[in-house]
């Protein structure tokens, strides 16, 4: 039973994750207007989204540590002066390196937000209800970044790419405001200590892996040194948690049957979702030619289809478990992906907006019951643990993903320009490879969860 304290702090946290979600896309529509004002190409200025996810995945990675050591009110409030300080150096600043140092201080406020959330609910949530209350936060994950589109698309073309950030300073001094008398300290903080190395072989693997996935079409050998350098500064890290007495996190849970391939699915749905909230915004814009405005009003359905899905969804898993839940979402996203290919290669944006539709009707159905799935059979001792995991899994594909499919991208249209095709076909038939890639993440997320839904049935 819910505590009459958990609603107006579920709420608060809820809102946290819309937050931390809205700020992940709050620069997509502005990118063109960001690139002509200070003379940046688009591998560049993809940095703004990159760099962002990069700073959030440490931030996640440390929060299996900050939750045990810090007191809840303490992260909260360091984490909302973070977005706040971050939204206001966006509001001011005079030259991109400026601009992307204002985004890494807002994404390690914002950082915090969603696992904090997360650990809230798997901690005062009962187990058998525990589908339903991650699938609402799960919905405001998905649609903060599927709405920030929405709303930066008409701040971009009436008041300039600035008033972007304008959102969510507003909305972090509320949150701020509301937390203030709903967050309270309901644990005793543990002692341990903090490990640089595991944090600096995080930030340096994530950082190569985006390198290496945006430049391995264009530099295939540059692209191909920076992998190799991620695989190993991720390898490090591995090794370092099973050798530590007190790892930065423990990956104890990634040793269960149950938990290390309900991970696998939220990176490949979350790569598939974000194929389509970074990529569609740059397609209605570049290639169809539409306004930001008219870019944001079509993603209306989409984000509305995401929410609704993740909560039906929840609902579903608590009630019957994960088959047929999470076969039939990947299924679905990746019909839309390949119907979003045909339309754009038709030159209809009308059937590429159907299938956005359908790509992210079919994720939202996915991303919440593929983690509860993998975190309610959890011991409670590795719960703030499996909650770091699952959060770095979302993050890591928040860095695959707009990385591989902007580099994808990037390389047609620069094949497609070289041949003679207009800007806007170029743009297209980038758009278009790089959906194909994504239609091949999905088809495999689709046979994997066909494999985990069956085998947790039998379990």
């Amino acid at each position: 039973m819910r505590t009459p304290s958990l609603a107006p702090l579920l709420a608060v946290f809820y809102g946290c994750g819309f937050l931390a979600g809205f700020n992940e896309n709050l620069v997509n529509m502005a990118l063109v207007a960001i690139m002509g004002d200070f003379a940046v190409d688009a591998v560049t200025a993809q940095w703004l989204v990159t760099g962002y996810m990069i700073a959030v995945t440490v931030v996640v990675t440390c929060m299996a540590y900050l939750y045990r050591r810090l007191p809840m009110r303490t992260l909260f409030f360091a984490a909302s002066a973070l977005s706040i300080a971050g939204s206001l150096g966006g509001l001011v600043a005079p030259n991109f390196a400026v601009l992307l140092a204002a985004r890494l201080v807002q994404a390690v406020g914002t950082g915090v937000f969603i696992p904090l959330m997360m650990n809230v609910i798997v901690d005062r949530v009962p187990h058998e209800k525990m589908g339903t209350y991650l699938a609402i936060g799960s919905a405001m994950i998905t649609v903060g970044p599927a709405t920030a589109p929405i709303v930066t698309g008409f701040m971009v073309s009436g008041l300039g790419w600035r008033s972007v950030f304008l959102a969510p300073l507003a909305a972090a001094v509320l949150l701020a405001g509301a937390g203030s008398f709903v967050v309270r300290d309901g644990r005793e903080p543990v002692a341990s200590r903090f490990d640089v190395p595991s944090a600096l072989f995080v930030a340096l693997g994530v950082t190569l892996l985006s390198v290496g996935l945006s430049e391995v079409a264009l530099h295939p050998a540059v692209g191909a040194a920076a992998l190799a350098g991620s695989a190993a500064a991720l390898g490090a890290f591995a090794w370092r948690q099973e050798k530590l007495a007190r790892p930065l996190v423990s990956l104890a849970p990634l040793h269960r049957r149950v938990f290390w391939p309900a991970a696998v699915l939220v990176m490949i749905t979350m790569m598939t979702y974000f194929s389509l909230s970074v990529m569609a915004p740059l397609y209605f814009e570049e290639a169809a030619g539409l306004p930001a405005s008219t870019a944001g009003l079509l993603m209306v359905a989409p984000v509305l289809a995401n929410a609704s899905a993740a909560v039906v969804a929840g609902r579903v898993l608590d009630r019957r478990g994960e088959w047929p839940v999470l076969p039939a979402g990947l299924g679905l996203a990746t019909a839309g992906l390949a119907v979003t290919i045909a339309g754009v290669l038709a030159g209809s944006v009308v059937a590429a907006t159907v299938g956005i539709f359908f790509g992210y009707l079919g994720t939202g159905m996915v991303l919440s019951p593929a983690q509860t799935a993998g975190l309610r059979r959890l011991p409670d001792e590795l719960d703030s643990h499996g909650v770091t995991l699952m959060s770095m899994a979302v993050q890591l594909s928040a860095c695959l993903g707009p990385a591989t499919y902007i580099g994808v991208m990037s390389a047609a249209t620069a094949r497609a320009a070289a041949a003679g095709a207009p800007a806007a076909q170029a743009s297209a038939e980038g758009f278009a490879c790089a959906m194909a890639v994504a239609v091949a993440v999905a088809a495999c997320g689709f046979a994997a969860a066909i494999a985990y839904a069956r085998f947790m049935r039998r379990a």
